[in-house]
């Protein structure tokens, strides 16, 4: 799938708060090809069309540029990594020590994280040779090592289980917080999820 009208196999914009669509971005978040770097006179060679099209290549690749790392982001790396990785191996019952990052907005921490966490997902997958560990005998439950979810702008109990529902693709039509409180552990546990993103980015 490219984005019409491009020819430059950009991939449309993924949903990440539903698990389709993190898992399109998941696997497609390396796969932009930037534009070659040429001379002002190997541009000048090009014809008018070879112009246009490396112009609009030059576009894309400044609206997709990578992340770069940076003291502070490779500190996050280090404890997020530390912490997801403890966390997934962990085997008795007790409570996950999560992390927040806080900033400034623009700072890249969404996209910081998300890389982080899709890092660990392809790891993950791999380790288990792309195969559920914990599934059920009988069962073929969707396997998603990572939820990544956009918090509600007034982020309450409710609203936030059912945001970590949605990503499932699970029912939460007339459920009251208890039920919906169970229903995001159960799905949790049954599609594997080692990690959780609760992104508040939108919150004023």
């Amino acid at each position: 799938m490219t984005q019409a009208g491009t020819g430059l196999g950009l991939m449309a914009p993924a949903s990440r708060d539903q698990a389709a669509g993190w898992d399109t971005w998941r696997r497609a978040r390396h796969g932009f090809a930037p534009a070659p770097v040429r001379t002002f006179g190997e541009w000048r060679a090009m014809s008018a069309r070879e112009r246009s099209a490396y112009d609009l290549h030059r576009m894309a690749t400044h609206a997709n540029l990578p992340l770069l790392d940076t003291p502070m982001s490779q500190r996050v790396d280090r404890l997020l990594s530390a912490r997801i990785r403890t966390n997934a191996f962990k085997a008795k019952p007790s409570t996950r020590a999560g992390v927040m990052i806080s900033g400034g907005g623009y700072q890249g921490k969404t996209e910081t994280a998300c890389e982080i966490v899709a890092a660990f997902e392809d790891s993950w997958r791999a380790l288990h040779h792309q195969v559920h560990p914990d599934v059920a005998p009988g069962t073929r439950d969707l396997w998603v090592p990572v939820a990544y979810v956009q918090t509600p702008v007034t982020a309450k109990p409710k609203s936030t289980c059912k945001a970590i529902l949605n990503f499932y693709g699970a029912p939460t039509k007339n459920m009251d917080l208890p039920d919906l409180i169970r229903q995001v552990a159960t799905s949790l546990t049954d599609h594997g999820t080692k990690v959780l993103v609760l992104d508040f980015t939108d919150r004023p």
